[in-house]
This record gives C-alpha cells, sequence and structure tokens, in this order.
C-alpha cells in the first residue's frame, strides 16, 4: 500500500470532517422541531366524539357546514279523563237544537203496559225560553204514575229545571238541577250528583232525542246519539243506536245490562223524520218482565 504524504493527510481528513458536518445538517433537517406548523392536523378534526370539548375557544374558527337533522315532535301530553271515552261514531249533545214541538197542545197515544190496553196523554207548552211537559197513562183502572218536566229552552234544547212524578195524588220523587252553581249538580233530596251539559230527566230525552236526530246531516244505519240522563240514583250516559229506517222513520234503541243477578233494559223509539223526528212508537222493557209501550194516535 502506498504511503499518504502529509499534505494529502490533511486534504483526507479536511474532506471527512466536511462529510460528517453535512451529515449533521441533514439529520438536523429531519427533526420534529423543525417540521413546518402547516401540517400540523387541526384538533377539532382528531378529537373524539365523547371528548370533553376544550375550554379555550378558537381565536380563528373555521367555517362549519350546518347539519341539517330531523325535527323531533314531542308526544302530546297525557290528560287524563273523568269519563269514559264515547264509542266510535257516537254524537254527544250538540251546540245547537231544534225541537220538533212548539206552543201548546197534547199529544194522544194508545198505551199497553204487560198486555193491558190503555191510553195515554202528553200535554206540552214550550215556549221561546221555557217550557213544561206532563205525562198521564191509564190502562183500565190501573193509574199509573204521572211524570212532570220543567225547565228552560236553550241553544242545546231543553234544559230541565225539575222532574216530578206523582202517584195518587201525592208527590212520591222530585229532581232538582241546579245549573246555576259554579259546578252544575242533579239535587235528589240530600244527594247532590254531578251533572254535565245537556242532561235530561225521564221526559224530557224524548223530545231531545228528536232534536238531535235532526241535527245530523246525513243520518245512517250504526249511528249513535248519546244524551245524559238524570234518575233518582244520579246521571247516566243513554246511547241510542240507529238500528233500522223504514222510509222516513228511524228506529233507535238504548241496551242495558245490568249484569250477573240484575234485569237487563231496553228502550226503542221510532222517530218520524216528516214531523221533526218526533217520536211516534216508544217502548220500554225490563227484562222481558215489565213492558209497556206507547204508540202516537193520527
Amino acid at each position: 500500500m502506498a504511503a499518504f504524504s502529509p499534505q494529502d493527510r490533511i486534504a483526507l481528513a479536511a474532506a471527512l470532517a466536511g462529510a460528517l458536518a453535512l451529515h449533521a445538517v441533514a439529520i438536523g433537517a429531519l427533526s420534529p422541531r423543525s417540521l413546518p406548523q402547516a401540517i400540523d392536523t387541526p384538533a377539532v378534526s382528531t378529537r373524539l366524539i365523547d371528548a370533553p370539548p376544550s375550554t379555550t375557544p378558537p381565536t380563528t374558527p373555521e367555517p362549519v357546514a350546518p347539519t341539517v337533522a330531523p325535527i323531533a315532535v314531542p308526544p302530546a301530553p297525557f290528560r287524563p279523563s273523568s269519563r269514559p271515552a264515547p264509542a266510535p261514531d257516537t254524537r254527544p249533545v250538540p251546540a245547537l237544537l231544534a225541537l220538533p214541538l212548539h206552543g201548546e197542545g197534547t199529544l194522544a197515544y194508545a198505551f199497553v203496559i204487560d198486555g193491558q190496553a190503555g191510553e195515554a196523554a202528553l200535554g206540552f207548552h214550550i215556549g221561546p225560553d221555557r217550557y213544561d211537559m206532563t205525562l198521564e197513562r191509564r190502562a183500565g183502572d190501573r193509574e199509573l204514575p204521572v211524570w212532570h218536566s220543567e225547565g228552560r229552552v236553550g241553544p242545546q234544547g231543553l234544559q230541565p229545571e225539575r222532574h216530578r212524578v206523582w202517584r195518587q195524588g201525592r208527590e212520591r220523587e222530585r229532581l232538582i238541577f241546579d245549573r246555576a252553581a259554579a259546578r252544575p249538580v242533579l239535587l235528589v233530596g240530600a244527594r247532590a250528583f254531578a251533572m254535565s251539559a245537556g242532561t235530561q230527566d225521564r221526559l224530557s230525552w224524548w223530545l231531545q232525542l228528536a232534536a238531535m236526530m235532526a241535527a245530523e246531516p246525513a243520518p245512517h244505519l250504526g249511528l249513535r246519539l248519546r244524551i245524559p240522563v238524570a234518575g233518582p240514583a244520579g246521571v247516566n250516559d243513554w246511547d241510542f243506536e240507529v238500528v233500522a229506517r223504514d222510509g222516513e222513520r228511524w228506529l233507535l234503541r238504548r241496551d242495558l245490562a245490568q249484569g250477573a243477578g240484575r234485569p237487563s233494559l231496553q228502550w226503542t223509539a221510532w222517530l218520524d223524520g216528516r214531523r221533526g223526528f218526533l217520536p211516534v212508537d216508544l217502548r220500554f222493557s225490563l227484562d222481558d218482565d215489565q213492558q209497556w209501550a206507547l204508540r202516537l194516535l193520527e
């Protein structure tokens, strides 16, 4: 091997030193501290959804495209009802009714009770503001209780104030309809029962049912009409269903099963559309043991 001269050794050492210096500079250039800040990944794009948000607001927030989310409609609040819901297609008392009778007069009926023929009469006086009606029935020597109803006439038809029953010349029953109270009540002796709008007694409902049927724009089979009716035990909803039609006459029926050990009850009424749906045939039965019927005499 040839020996290096002193001049060659000095030149080789200088070249080696320069190479080492260039290598050090290259390594320094790849250091993380020397990376440009422009390629830093923004924090908002790398933060997990469940990570707590930063408490320091960005100095220059980048615009974010709005996200359209479906609108959530909150459910309607539940409000319990104090009365059972009406049956499907059951009509309550309308706000405006027209009665089938006006003025003063008497309607004569053929009357049958438990197979015994008799007669009955409905006397009435119906003015623009007040009314009174009295039903008398007789079969042979059998004199039956006399029913009387009186009260006001308003947009919702008849508004009874008193219902009385006489038997053998003595008053046996009295119902008082207190509509002036903050909460209208039915008074039966010392007892009081809540009363809804349109409540009738056991005589006034005849004309009220006719007025409700007349208020129907399109009567049809299956239609149900609901009338609150007062009695000595309180107020109950009576539901009548249209079950048949014969020309302009409509048959409405109310059935009530009283339960085990108690009798079932049924009312049927033929309403004549040519007379404002006035009842022309009324029949009542109580468990097929007690029956009576009224048929309007032409």
